[in-house]
């Protein structure tokens, strides 16, 4: 009887000791979950952190995502100035397109400065000269159509690309230049009508070229007129 009591005593602890390692691997999982909700934590923080300087550094709600069936305007496009360069460029492209004329021929541009109208030079002028074409008058009409609402001072400079005048013409590209220049405004003033207050008139020869003058399409692209609609606190700059 006591041999049975026994082996029965030592059949129970045997039975038990699943018991231990079902604890240690509940305790090991409840330290993982520890450790991974801190890490979470922590990730949590650092994004938050990361918000809140990118926030105070360029003055935007960023990293939030906007209202239901609202869309994120950035500061330029809340600038009047943005609207103005939009409903020019449109009336732009539209006016090209009523006269037939090449797309690729106008160009219209937001910088620092103002609204830039990219003009080339084949739609204004003859190869090497600076007198207006006769079809040139409808695309600069047009122009001052779209400019003499708006209260901008107008600045309208003649480019060329490095290669020089034809012989017998101009001296070299800086007369060529400005000569495009001063014949464009005049024909703005005297004839279409714009205001000579508003308007100057530049030549920077081949010296701001748009595009490298070691290729046939970039000096097509470097040869043009600017029409620079200047933002008024840069054209009321002394």
């Amino acid at each position: 009887m006591r041999r049975r009591s026994r082996h029965h005593e030592g059949e129970h602890e045997n039975l038990e000791r699943w018991l231990i390692t079902y604890a240690d691997l509940i305790t090991l999982l409840l330290i993982f979950f520890v450790v991974m909700y801190s890490i979470s934590q922590a990730d949590l923080a650092k994004f938050r952190q990361v918000a809140s300087s990118l926030r105070a550094a360029f003055n935007l709600d960023v990293l939030q995502a906007p209202p239901p069936g609202q869309s994120v305007m950035t500061p330029i496009e809340q600038d009047p100035r943005f609207t103005t360069y939009l409903s020019v460029r449109a009336q732009v492209a539209s006016l090209f397109t009523r006269l037939g004329l090449d797309r690729q021929s106008v160009e219209v541009e937001l910088t620092s400065e103002g609204i830039v109208i990219h003009l080339s030079d084949a739609v204004l002028f003859p190869p090497g000269q600076a007198e207006l074409r006769p079809e040139a008058q409808r695309v600069l009409d047009g122009i001052a159509a779209i400019v003499e609402p708006l209260p901008n001072p107008v600045r309208v400079e003649g480019h060329t690309d490095n290669t020089s005048p034809p012989s017998g013409t101009y001296p070299d590209n800086w007369e060529l230049s400005a000569m495009r220049a001063v014949n464009t405004v005049r024909y703005l003033t005297d004839v279409a009508g714009l205001s000579p207050q508003r308007l100057s008139a530049a030549g920077y020869g081949e010296f701001r070229p748009r595009a490298s003058n070691d290729t046939l399409e970039g000096r097509r692209k470097n040869r043009r007129v600017d029409i620079v609609l200047l933002h008024p606190a840069v054209g009321n700059a002394p």
